[in-house]
């Protein structure tokens, strides 16, 4: 299809933290396609940062609360600026109205899921296997704007401020650039997360074998979860879950010499700002994203995976997609994605001390 003739162009999507992140190559192919326009993103108040630091974004309209009043308010704001295209990469009732009140003559939403797959997964209990990758969902829905849906990985990018404040931060706590690992062990769902005594195993051989000390990232939510974990680690182990705003943590794990963590947001923040990464992941399906130059660790049971999203609980009762990884398997991927890394930039890198016999809560069910 041919490009349109288009000045201003606005995306929407409004939430969560990962799904915005890998919102990222479609607004770059934007900018590449129409160089001079306005580009617009609407996203929650809460989820700013994700976007403040993008180059390719010119205006920010934000969704300050999720109330009728707040949703009418966002669609006179997008309304008054008069786009010619809206792009709906969230693709739910509320970006439907913000369509819809936008005015725009041209209108594209990506393709959420296959019919088949939310049959499969929600009615017939089946694993769910992703046909393709989410950021190829998001671009493939800019062809009606007349450009090609070419994949590329997400790019996180820093806002200055945010790595202003990451420079300071370390600078107080005694830690360098490339100096530490930041873990984050929480997610929203219980389903997703590894065991908080795992972390602080794996958070404790990191310290000992690798001479990294470990940072604990999260939400005020996550506070207590972190601190536990730090708790079982011992001194190499330090919390800053709750002093950050979600573009500082960004910054704090753009600056890690690794990162390791659950299905979660802050995971994909990691991968797009290239920290080596290892990924977690139980009851959702992997292949939605791109593990290029990252680890992941997956249990592939076959019964997962048996979730878009995660749970409260497994529905099963077992929870073996995450119960059967131990900390020997993460230290493992930790350490080879350190060397391959090494080896790739030209130089040496800290290496784990061999396998080491299992320490207490490293292996099996726990």
């Amino acid at each position: 299809m041919p490009k349109q003739s288009l000045e201003r162009i606005v995306i929407v999507r409004l939430s969560s933290v990962g799904d915005v992140v890998l919102t990222e190559p479609a607004t770059a192919l934007l900018r590449e396609a129409y160089p001079s326009a306005e580009i617009g993103f609407v996203v929650k108040g809460s989820l700013r940062d994700l976007v403040a630091g993008n180059p390719h974004v010119d205006t920010i309209h934000v969704l300050e609360e999720s109330s009728l009043a707040a949703l009418r308010s966002l669609a006179r704001e997008i309304g008054e600026r008069r786009y010619d295209a809206f792009v709906d990469l969230h693709r739910n009732l509320r970006s439907a109205f913000l369509a819809r009140a936008s005015g725009a003559r041209l209108r594209t939403a990506y393709v959420k899921r296959e019919l088949r797959d939310a049959f499969a997964v929600r009615i017939a209990r089946r694993p769910f296997r992703a046909s393709k990758r989410l950021v190829e969902r998001y671009v493939e829905s800019l062809a009606p704007l007349g450009i090609a849906p070419a994949y590329r990985r997400p790019v996180f990018h820093v806002a200055g401020s945010d790595a202003e404040w990451a420079d300071g931060y370390l600078a107080g706590s005694g830690l360098v650039p490339h100096g530490y690992v930041a873990v984050v062990p929480g997610s929203v769902w219980p389903t997703k997360r590894w065991s908080a005594e795992r972390y602080a195993a794996l958070a404790a051989r990191v310290a000992a074998r690798l001479d990294l000390p470990v940072v604990l990232l999260g939400s005020r939510d996550e506070i207590e979860l972190c601190e536990t974990v730090a708790a079982g680690a011992g001194s190499g182990a330090r919390v800053a879950a709750g002093q950050t705003t979600l573009g500082q943590m960004a910054a704090l794990i753009s600056r890690a010499t690794l990162y390791v963590g659950n299905d979660s947001g802050p995971t994909h923040i990691a991968m797009a700002v290239d920290t080596p990464t290892v990924a977690i992941f139980g009851p959702t399906d992997p292949g939605q994203f791109d593990f290029e130059r990252h680890a992941l660790v997956y249990a592939d049971l076959e019964c997962s995976a048996c979730s878009f999203f995660g749970g409260e609980r497994c529905r099963l009762g077992h929870w073996d997609c995450i119960g059967t990884i131990g900390v020997d398997d993460v230290y493992a991927k930790a350490g080879a994605l350190l060397e391959r890394r090494g080896r790739e930039a030209g130089r040496g890198v800290a290496s784990p001390r061999g396998p080491a016999p299992p320490e207490g809560g490293t292996g099996g069910p726990g």
